[in-house]
């Protein structure tokens, strides 16, 4: 009596090995990702921004046609836009002006207050005297002290520079200085246990740590940057967008007026989203954490 041999497959495994080996692996599936970028996210992100500004200008017609304002009082919306088209040479040369005085004062913020806030971390007697002086120079307003400002450094870009830089360091040392305290201690028992000096705890726990607070006062300190200049053009200047503004408003030129303004906030909404760019560069951890957060509170 002859036994009957299984058969060998096309590979030559035989179905009994087949049999022994159990149910086949499954294969894995092999997704292919889409190189092309999501255009419904990407609409779905410049509705966010485009819905509320669609939602003001509504506002702004309607006020106009229902309570029959003037022209010279409050222009159209579009009558506006065509000023900041027919107007977009001069707009743009004095948008320049001020965005240099902004971004110098800024600037000048951010390399003092950074070693001030250091300082006043890791040293008792440095928080207890500048951290006071620090508090009295921001309560006293900065409109008050403009025209001592210009009568000491004149009317050039210079005054513009300092009142933007005081304006903006207060909010970056307070930021910096919260944002390198707040650190637990259990961390830095820890680190310290394992022989890491003053500086390696400094380096690589203190300052990433820090990092998302520091962010946060810089976004406030160029947007607070951006007023101490324009405080500065508005008392005395030959230039910029607040000389613009004090110009066409002594002249009842108000849709020139309006087209300033709307020239400040690109100008104040550019420097917010480039520090905002820098941020999601050195720091995208911090940005995808908070917004984990938002979707498990959702």
């Amino acid at each position: 009596m002859t036994t009957r041999q299984p058969k060998p497959d096309s590979n030559g495994v035989s179905e009994q090995a087949d049999t022994l080996s159990g149910p086949p692996t499954p294969r894995p599936r092999i997704e292919i990702l889409n190189p092309k970028p999501d255009r419904l996210r990407i609409v779905r992100e410049l509705s966010y921004y485009a819905i509320p500004v669609l939602l003001i200008f509504a506002i702004w017609w309607l006020a106009i046609e229902i309570f029959s304002i003037k022209a010279y009082l409050l222009p159209y919306p579009h009558d506006v836009l065509a000023t900041l088209w027919t107007e977009r040479v001069q707009l743009l040369q004095e948008g320049w002006v001020t965005l240099q005085e902004t971004l110098l004062g800024f600037g000048l913020a951010v390399v003092v207050a950074v070693p001030i806030a250091i300082l006043v971390t890791f040293s008792r007697i440095a928080e207890r005297t500048i951290y006071p002086l620090l508090v009295i120079t921001q309560v006293v307003p900065k409109v008050a002290i403009a025209p001592l400002l210009i009568v000491w450094m004149g009317f050039g870009i210079s005054a513009k520079i300092l009142l933007a830089f005081l304006v903006a360091f207060f909010a970056i040392v307070v930021n910096t200085a919260t944002g390198l305290g707040s650190l637990d201690i259990k961390m830095v028992h820890l680190a310290r246990s394992m022989g890491a000096s003053t500086w390696q705890i400094f380096v690589r726990f203190r300052l990433p740590n820090s990092l998302p607070i520091f962010f946060a006062g810089l976004k406030v300190g160029v947007t607070l940057a951006l007023i101490g200049a324009i405080v500065g053009e508005f008392v005395a200047s030959g230039q910029g967008l607040g000389f613009l503004t004090v110009v066409a408003m002594g002249s009842l030129k108000t849709q020139l007026v309006f087209a300033a303004i709307i020239a400040m906030a690109v100008v104040g909404v550019g420097m917010y989203a480039a520090v905002e760019a820098l941020e999601r560069l050195l720091i995208p951890w911090s940005r995808t954490g908070a917004r984990r957060g938002m979707e498990a509170l959702s």
